[in-house]
């Protein structure tokens, strides 16, 4: 599913990949749109590599539980999800850290190989790269 030869080309991948890791990434400016972009489809990736669309509101909170906003933070990972829940409204500063945070605690708990983790963001790359891709599946109408 993932091709891990691909690499990380990007320096929003790279931070990434560093942040997943436990490793302090470099300081930087405020992340621009595409580091945004890409951040967000990595963790839509990971959100449905741990999480069936159906799974038990639950078992998200346990994932998303500290460090965040919760509710905000589950109804990202809802939305990856597919489901119809309003986040159009959620603070970017809100978001970017529930999708930097939540990727490495999804990461975390799927206990992926450096390998595996590799794959996963250079095939976010790979989607950002596209014009037009869907960051989510298609919305459900899922409570």
């Amino acid at each position: 599913m993932f091709s891990p030869a691909l690499g990380v080309r990007t320096e929003a991948g790279r931070y990434l990949q560093l942040m997943t890791t436990e490793e302090t990434p470099p300081p930087g400016d405020a992340p621009d749109a595409d580091a945004r972009r890409l951040w967000e489809i990595a963790f839509g990736l990971a959100a449905r590599r741990r999480f069936d669309p159906d799974s038990p509101l639950a078992e998200i909170r346990r994932t998303v539980a500290a460090g965040l906003p919760t509710l905000e933070a589950e109804m990202l990972v809802r939305d990856a999800l597919g489901e119809k829940v309003p986040v159009d409204e959620i603070d970017d500063s809100v978001r970017i850290r529930a999708h930097l945070l939540l990727f490495a605690r999804l990461v975390d708990e799927m206990a992926l190989t450096d390998g595996e983790l590799e794959g996963l963001i250079a095939r976010a790359e790979e989607l950002a790269a596209e014009s037009g891709i869907s960051l989510r599946p298609e919305p459900t109408d899922a409570p």
